[in-house]
């Protein structure tokens, strides 16, 4: 998706269908949810963590326009842990997809998964006015949008977005932005650990041309890209709680056998009894 200020996008019809349309059913989004994204997220991780600036948008604020940074694969995953643990599901979820990626795995349009097509005259210009009219239907829907369109190493700067975030906006006339920066690190455990940190949601004046709703949406994603690269730095984790965490890797495994084994011998006839060790600090106290 491109824009120049001589040539205007194709003329698209209201009721423009994309090639592969969202399905949207709730036991189908369950099942993927409970059988796929969660162990996966759980075995994958060793904690997934969150913190999130400024209140979490309300249904009768929508519809919502919620962009992301694109780090990973696991980037999806990451939206769906926000749309069933912090939201709970008070919104109607939509989410563009990749139309190759949504063909090999169709049953996520049962998550409100929906195609875009980039290399194809008019494809993408189809789905965005797909996605303008459901919004435009409900207050209470939101869509789940990475605008830089591909995977993008995460201290890449300048970090750039597509103008289709931003066309959307001004097709559905009123929406609610919510900003989400994602990150994923080694740090002192056997598996990695993913970082969400989310808002604050803002508005955006739909009146100025779309080059600056798409400078200012660009500004606020590097902002709180940045902001999470920071803090994950600089380990100020003390304002994250875990969404989600995973299984226990063998560092773990084997301290419960050394707490279990030091626990028997100080129970043995004439020892002295120890103070426990100090618990874990890898995480402030109120994530252990």
């Amino acid at each position: 998706m491109t824009t120049t200020n001589t040539i205007p996008p194709p003329t698209v019809t209201h009721d423009a269908t994309p090639d592969i349309p969202a399905n949207r059913n709730a036991l189908g989004k369950e099942l993927i949810y409970r059988t796929l994204v969660l162990p996966a997220c759980r075995s994958m991780f060793d904690r997934v963590w969150l913190h999130i600036e400024g209140p979490v948008p309300h249904p009768a604020e929508g519809p919502v326009i919620v962009y992301m940074n694109h780090p990973g694969w696991w980037d999806g995953y990451m939206a769906f842990l926000l749309d069933k643990i912090v939201l709970n599901e008070r919104f109607q979820s939509y989410i563009m997809m990749e139309e190759q990626q949504l063909r090999i795995y169709r049953f996520f349009t049962w998550c409100g998964a929906f195609s875009v097509e980039r290399r194809r005259p008019g494809e993408a210009e189809r789905s965005i006015a797909y996605i303008s009219r459901l919004l435009r239907e409900r207050r209470d829907r939101m869509l789940w949008i990475l605008p830089q369109g591909r995977i993008v190493p995460n201290d890449r700067r300048p970090l750039k977005v597509y103008p289709g975030v931003a066309r959307i906006a001004k097709q559905v006339g009123d929406v609610l932005f919510w900003p989400v920066a994602l990150r994923y690190e080694f740090r002192g455990e056997q598996r990695p650990e993913a970082f969400i940190r989310v808002g604050p949601p803002h508005p955006s004046d739909l009146s100025a041309p779309e080059e600056e709703i798409v400078a200012d949406i660009q500004a606020r994603l590097t902002v709180a890209v940045d902001a999470l690269r920071n803090e994950v730095n600089e380990e100020r984790l003390d304002r994250y709680r875990t969404l989600v965490r995973g299984k226990r890797d063998i560092s773990r495994w084997w301290a419960d056998v050394v707490a279990v084994w030091r626990r028997s011998i100080q129970r043995l006839p004439g020892r002295p009894r120890q103070p426990d060790p100090p618990g874990d600090t890898h995480a402030p106290d109120s994530q252990r």
